[in-house]
């Protein structure tokens, strides 16, 4: 018995220091992780192009198809542009795909807009914004200045229709709640929210994300959403080890009877 705990312990610490792989589900549902996250030091190209290939390594490790979303928020349109073409150079060579990540309103306003084509998507959420008093809100950080839950939901709604308007391909985290309001998830997403948010969806041709990390939207978000003739996407919104892993949202996506052709991909071939 001890031999085996002592296996099963060793076991353990090699999983953990190497990652739990998984082999990707046989599906015909898109592979793809189109939210991943990078992480290295300042914005050096050096650094980027490291860090670019062995992310590389660990989608093809994984069988999982990568998305890089890169946020960019200097003022400098010429520097934006920079980083921008440099990341695309770098996704091109490393078979992934670059997206534009924007959390700023006037993103449209910090990038050429022939350097905004060269991107492969352009993906958003509405995680960030003023509440009723102006005071700039994260949601995901703890003791954001909320405010009353149904007041914070008129605004949060209110918000999400402005970057649903956007020019943008993907809406990530969407239903998002802060962990404060988690619990009141099916309460607070009324019918009549929900349904606003995916009609302004389809009306914008943008696509939903279904979040592996946060594990949202629920299955009834997903099948209105679907039923209304909307397209989906998956995505982990994770930075490093954590990429790629997609199963919650491919058995969500099974579970609500999605097929490959509920789903957008980007054109650009790998």
């Amino acid at each position: 018995m001890k031999i085996l705990l002592k296996s099963s312990a060793f076991i353990l610490v090699v999983l953990l220091l190497n990652g739990y792989k998984s082999d990707p589900q046989k599906t015909d549902l898109p592979n793809m992780d189109l939210h991943v996250h990078l992480n290295f030091e300042g914005q050096s190209l050096a650094n980027a192009a490291m860090v670019y290939e062995k992310t590389a390594a660990l989608s093809k490790e994984r069988g999982v198809i990568f998305g890089i979303a890169e946020e960019f928020v200097n003022d400098n349109i010429k520097i934006n542009d920079s980083l921008v073409l440099d990341r695309c150079t770098l996704a091109k060579k490393n078979s992934l795909y670059l997206a534009l990540q924007v959390s700023r309103r006037d993103w449209l306003n910090i990038f050429s807009k022939d350097v905004l084509k060269k991107v492969d998507y352009i993906l958003a959420d509405a995680m960030i914004f003023p509440n009723k008093d102006g005071r700039m809100m994260r949601i995901w950080v703890p003791n954001a200045p909320l405010g009353e839950p149904q007041e914070f939901m008129e605004l949060y709604v209110a918000h999400n229709l402005k970057v649903l308007a956007e020019p943008i391909n993907i809406w990530a985290n969407p239903t998002y709640l802060p962990d404060v309001l988690k619990t009141r998830y099916d309460e607070l997403w009324t019918d009549a929210r929900m349904k606003s948010l995916i009609d302004a969806a389809i009306k914008n041709n943008v696509a939903i994300e279904i979040n592996s990390t946060f594990k949202i939207p629920n299955a009834k978000f997903i099948k209105m959403a679907k039923a209304a003739g909307a397209r989906f996407t998956f995505g982990t919104n994770t930075h490093g080890p954590g990429a790629g892993d997609i199963t919650w949202s491919i058995n969500m996506a099974k579970e609500c009877g999605l097929t490959k052709d509920d789903f957008f991909t980007p054109t650009r071939k790998l």
